[in-house]
Order: structure tokens, then sequence, then C-alpha cells
């Protein structure tokens, strides 16, 4: 064998056991250790270091210097504990005798933040933003906890909040890169997933916008009696730190070793396209720990758009909503205060279903006995301003839909400023009020030239009357049940029906034959009349019939008696007037259910006479 070809084996023999010793951990002596890697953290970041055991020091493929049972601190003050910390090192920085970490991984970290956070974690943060944004020295490139923990006071609250089995990825390979970051961690236990990438750290921290693109998903398990909290919010947009930055901060100005902490800055703003969808609104903001409030109200959201968040809101100066099969477009804006969740917008909709809105009805037609109360509505604030080309609440079909809806603490108002019900004109409002035990309600409407003979056959009513008619009606009301409402119902109402029919009674052959109702109400029968109205007083449930008449083609009807609201069923009289060519009168009782009423011949006798209470003129159409 030559010699040289002993002096290349030799050589590659040396660098092969040099390569391995530089990949395997040497084992040094912790205190050096320590103060080797501590004095850049501390120059940097203001940072001590101490650990516990020994240390070990990896050449290969990257210097690291790795630590067991490991504290970062500040003063006197231990900000993170870790069973296990690996400081990664600037290769040229090693070759010249000093330290330079490039990067952190903590494994099983304990972070906590204590009450005094802001004041612990104020100078390295300073520390940081103006190294970065004046560009000086070698960055933190890359940053890694695995298995961590992350403890703090919720501000708004002020109780403990915990994240568990957070494992986090931050790389920021050059200044003129962006950091991407990745991260998994369960919070209320619900798993979630974040992802950022595009930021550009320099930017960010001289106070200039910088892109971002941000995701973050949620899942967890159906809950006992409805969905999941589950959804995710997409993110693509610009972001800044508004205020005074740390470029401007003291810190900014002073050498490295000797910066300090800067003012505190007013915080993030983040404008761009967004987009939150969920299946059950009401659980994840309970997983957020947000009143629902009137979100409560809905099930499947889906939200996207233009936006523009800051501090405690976001402002959508166009969004686009998804709730149900509902699609609505517009402006609206959320703003949150100590766990109260506030809520504006302007939206319209080609098409709205609100039948999910009504409430349930017992079986057999009663009216519910289910409690109610506004304590789950009114947790929140809402604003909201609707217009639908067309809306259908349960059977009933509306178009060129106005309406409102107004949130605030124990009270709900909903306004209908206009809408168009078989070619007529319906407004109406409703203030709803919560009381120590159910709710306080004050309901008024009108209802202009309405065609009752498609909205009896909207309602699925039998179709007894036909005309349009015009009413109006000022009604209030307490209790803790719907039947409870129905039952103690008071005010007053008046209707007027022009140019119709009764379908199926033909009053002039009850006039000439009182004994025999069925010819009356063969098949078939009708009555046609000029006008027919009628007034009703409520209390406790009943109405008062205070005015009825029914006049047209030379005969006159009057009608008296009661509704009883709470057992839906009738119990009035009425009395065909003598015609002037002698017809005869005829007094007839009506009696059973509201919209299948019976009729029976009554004794001749005098109505007493019934005409409209003076008062009761101001709620006339």
């Amino acid at each position: 064998m030559s010699r040289r070809t002993i002096l290349a084996l030799s050589g590659a023999a040396t660098a092969a056991l040099a390569l391995t010793a530089a990949s395997l951990p040497w084992t040094i002596a912790a205190p050096r250790a320590v103060a080797f890697a501590e004095r850049d953290l501390a120059r940097r970041y203001g940072l001590g270091l101490s650990a516990a055991g020994p240390a070990t020091l990896t050449l290969l493929p990257a210097p690291s210097l790795s630590f067991s049972r490991a504290r970062l601190r500040r003063g006197d003050h231990d900000l993170v504990e870790s069973a296990g910390l690996q400081v990664q090192l600037g290769l040229a920085g090693l070759l010249a005798g000093r330290a330079e970490v490039t990067g952190l991984v903590l494994d099983r970290a304990r972070i906590a933040l204590p009450d005094d956070a802001a004041v612990d974690w104020a100078e390295p943060a300073a520390r940081l933003a103006a190294r970065v944004a004046a560009g000086r020295g070698r960055h933190l490139r890359r940053l890694v906890l695995v298995d961590a923990t992350l403890s703090g006071r919720d501000p708004r609250t002020g109780s403990r909040e915990t994240v568990t089995g957070l494992n986090l990825v931050a790389s920021w390979p050059r200044p003129s890169a962006g950091l991407d970051l990745s991260a998994a961690f369960t919070w209320r236990g619900v798993p979630a997933t974040l992802t950022v990438s595009g930021l550009r750290p320099p930017a960010l921290a001289a106070g200039a916008e910088t892109p971002l693109t941000a995701a973050l998903t949620w899942v967890a398990g159906p809950g006992i009696d409805g969905p999941s909290a589950e959804g995710s919010a997409e993110i693509e947009g610009s972001l800044v730190w508004a205020g005074t930055t740390a470029a401007n901060s003291p810190a900014a100005n002073v050498p490295a070793n000797e910066a300090s902490a800067g003012p505190a800055t007013d915080g993030p703003r983040l404008s761009g396209q967004g987009r939150f969808t969920t299946p059950a609104l009401a659980r994840t903001l309970a997983w957020l720990g947000v009143e629902p409030g009137p979100a409560a109200l809905a099930g499947p959201v889906g939200v996207e758009g233009r936006f523009t968040a800051r501090p405690g809101g976001v402002e959508w100066p166009e969004i686009r909503v998804r709730f149900g099969d509902n699609r609505l477009e517009g402006a609206g804006a959320l703003a949150l205060a100590r766990g109260r969740l506030s809520v504006s917008g302007t939206l319209a909709a080609e098409r709205l279903d609100l039948s999910g809105l009504l409430p349930d009805v017992e079986p057999g037609g009663g009216w519910s006995r289910a409690p109610l109360g506004l304590d789950a509505l009114t947790r929140g604030d809402l604003d909201l301003r609707l217009s639908a080309a067309s809306a259908r609440l349960g059977s009933l079909e509306a178009q060129d839909v106005a309406a409102g809806l107004l949130v605030r603490d124990g009270t709900v108002e909903a306004t209908l400023g206009r809408a168009t019900v078989q070619g007529g004109t319906v407004k109406g409002r409703a203030a709803l009020a919560a009381l120590p035990s159910g709710l306080d309600a004050r309901l008024q409407g009108s209802a202009d030239r309405v065609d009752l003979g498609g909205l009896f056959a909207d309602l699925g009513w039998p179709r007894w009357i036909l005309g349009r008619g015009q009413g109006s009606a000022v009604l209030d009301t307490a209790g803790s049940s719907l039947a409870d409402l129905v039952g103690r119902l008071g005010g007053r109402a008046v209707a007027t029906v022009e140019g119709g029919e009764i379908l199926g009674l033909n009053l002039a052959d009850l006039a000439q034959r009182p004994d025999s109702t069925a010819v009356a109400r063969r098949r078939g029968g009708r009555t046609h009349f000029e006008r027919a109205r009628v007034s009703l007083t409520v209390a406790d449930g009943v109405a008062e019939i205070g005015q009825g008449q029914v006049r047209g083609g030379g005969l006159t009807a009057t009608l008296g008696g009661r509704v009883f609201l709470a057992e839906r069923r009738l119990g009035a009289e009425a009395r065909i007037e003598p015609g002037p060519d002698g017809r005869p009168a005829g007094h007839f009782a009506i009696e059973g259910p509201w919209l299948r009423p019976v009729l029976r011949p009554l004794a001749a006798r005098p109505l007493p006479a019934l005409s409209l209470p003076a008062a009761a003129s101001a709620y006339a159409p």
C-alpha cells in the first residue's frame, strides 16, 4: 500500500471520527454551560437562565446546548419552567468563543403568566421588538414548544385559564423572510389548531403593516343536548401594531446591553378578508367564554367578508351571513366588553325563513305552558335591521319586508316597519321585558287591505270570509308561559272588511227560516256584504265584542258576546234585523271552536244596544 493511500485512509478515518464525535452529545459542567448561554440571553432579552443536572453539548447537525430542569427568569421571577431546554447556537459565534442563541426548544414547559405579567414580560418583549425593528444582530430563528402548558388570568373575568398539550413550531429563517407558525393545543377541553404565515416581524416591530394569513380550527364531540362546539376561522390580510411602536420606544435608542422596556403599545389592528363558520354558534361562543345572547337562536352560522379588527371590536363594511338556509348581505359590527357581546348590522336577503322563531304548540292545539324567559337572549346586545324581498314565518308568506330587532339588558323589541301580506300592508311592534317570574309583553300592530281569503288559506284556517280587511290592535300581557300570556291578555282591537262575502252561510235564508240552520249553512251558501266591522275590548284573555255589524244587500246583522282566547272558542250571539220589506228578524247563538263554530237558533229577544266606546276611536284604522 502506497504512502498516499495510507494518508488518504488516515485522513478519512480521522474525518469520520471527528464527525462521529461532533454528532455525539458531550457532557460538560452545567454552571459553565449555563453561564455561557445566559450571557447572550441576558444581553439580548434581559433573561436569566438556571438549570439542574449536567449539560450536554452537540455540534452536529447544528451546535446546541441541552439542559434539564431549566428555568428562564427575569430578576427573581421565573417566567418559564421546562423539563428540558435546548439552546441552539450560531456556528460563527461559537468559533469566535461567544454564544449566539438562534433557537430554543422547550420540552414539557410550564409557562405561568402571573398577575403582573405585563411587568415581567415587558422588558424581554421591548428588547426583542427593538432589535427586530433596528435589524441589529442575529435574531431567534426557531422556537419550539413540546407538550407545554400555558396558564394565566383572563383579563375579562379574572379567572385562571390554562392551555394544555401545546405543541408549537415558529420558524423565521432570515430577516427578509416571513415568520411561519403552527400550533396544536387544548383549551377548555376542546382541541384546536392554529397556523400563521407571511408575518414580517421587522415591519410589525417598526409599526408598519405586514401581510398575514392565519387559520384556526377547533373540534369537539357533541354536547349532551346538541351539536359540537366546532368550527373554523380564516384570515388573509394585513396586521399593524398601532400606537407607540417598539421602534419609537426608548429601548430602540439605547445599546443592546442597556435596552429597557418601552411604553406599552395600543394593540393590534387587523384588516382584510375573513371567514368564520360553525354548526353551533351558541356552543362555540360559550366555549370562548362569551354569553351567546341572541345568538342562542342561531344554529349553523357562516360569516365572511371584508373586515377591520381592533382590540375589543370588529367591523365588517362588507359582510355575507348564512344561518340555516338564509343568505344575507350587508354591513355589521361586533364589540366585546367584559365578556358581553354587542352586535349591530344592516342586512338584506332575497328570501328569509324565520319559522324557527315561532313558539312550539302543544299537541291538541293548546297554548304551550313551557316556561318563558329572556335570560338566554339578553346576555348580549343586538341592533339588527333586516330587509327581504320575501320572508316566511311558519306558513305565512310576506314580501317587501323591513324589520328590526333590538336587544338590550332585560328587553327585546321586534319591529315590523312594513310587509306586504296578501296584497295588503302590515306593520307591528312587540316589546318584551323580563320579570322576576316570566315576561311583560306589549304588542301593537295594524293591517290595511289584506286579502282575508288568501291569508286564511296560508294559515291553514277555514276560508269562511272573503274580502279586503283592515284593522289595528294594542295589547299587553304578562306571564311565565305562552298560555299565561294569552290568559292575561288585555287591550283593544278593531277590524273592518269592505266588499266581502261570508262563505257557507246564507243570512237571508237564515232570516226566513230561523229554525233550520242547515238551510242557511248548506253547501255553496254565501252572504255578500258591503261592510263588516267588529271592535273588541280584551281583559284577562277574554275579548268582549263591543260592536259587531254586517251590512249589505238590504240586510243588517249585529253581533255581541265574547271570544275566549285561552280556550280558542266563541260564545257570541247574532241578530238579523227586520227588513223594510217585512223580512222577519232572527236571533242565533254562535258557539264552539273559533275557527269552526256552530249556529243555534234562539228565542227572539232584543239585543242590548252596543256601540263603540269613544276612547276606542284612537285605535280605528
